[in-house]
């Protein structure tokens, strides 16, 4: 693959699309960062806000941040558009040793609308990160993070061969490296 700060790869599951985020998800992606459900599922570990925001404004303000900061190449942030109702439905971001960081393990970020944290919408979203991030951030092993309460998204990274480890003094991480 090539280098996703060039040309932003777009990726599909049957039931989702992930493409960089864009200012006009703003309003669609105000359903997932204020529901309040979805937000106690946030990893926000080294992130500047709690991302919980209650205006589209807020939402703006931040798509145009994740978009300085892909122009930066610090992080890509997909939007997760559900091919159904063609709205973004939450993010995923990414990062790895292409870019500004030069990190081997690439830190996984994946905030979601409460309705969609079902196994099977969750199997398809980790399943294409996995399928594509290693080489497309150029990564040995991924983390991300899952609370307890989490409890469909650690049966899925179970599942997918993610083991709970602790990551740079954290908890409530799981590692995963290709077999």
């Amino acid at each position: 693959m090539s280098n996703p700060y060039i040309k932003c790869p777009v990726l599909e599951t049957q039931n989702f699309i992930l493409r960089l985020v864009s200012e006009d998800d703003a309003e669609a992606l105000l359903a997932c960062y204020s529901d309040p459900k979805a937000q106690a599922l946030f990893n926000v570990d080294n992130f500047p806000t709690d991302c919980r925001f209650s205006t589209t404004e807020e939402m703006l303000k931040y798509i145009k941040f994740w978009l300085v900061e892909y122009e930066e190449e610090a992080y890509v942030r997909f939007a997760i558009v559900d091919k159904s109702i063609h709205k973004a439905v939450g993010t995923v971001e990414m990062f790895g040793m292409v870019g500004k960081y030069k990190v081997d393990t690439g830190i996984l970020r994946i905030d979601l609308a409460s309705m969609y944290e079902e196994k099977p919408y969750l199997q398809e979203i980790f399943g294409v990160c996995i399928e594509n991030f290693y080489d497309l951030f150029m990564v040995d092993s991924i983390v991300t993070k899952a609370i307890k309460q989490a409890a469909n998204r650690i049966e899925v990274l179970d599942e997918l061969g993610f083991c709970e480890s602790e990551f740079n003094g954290r908890k409530h991480y799981y590692r995963h490296s290709p077999r």
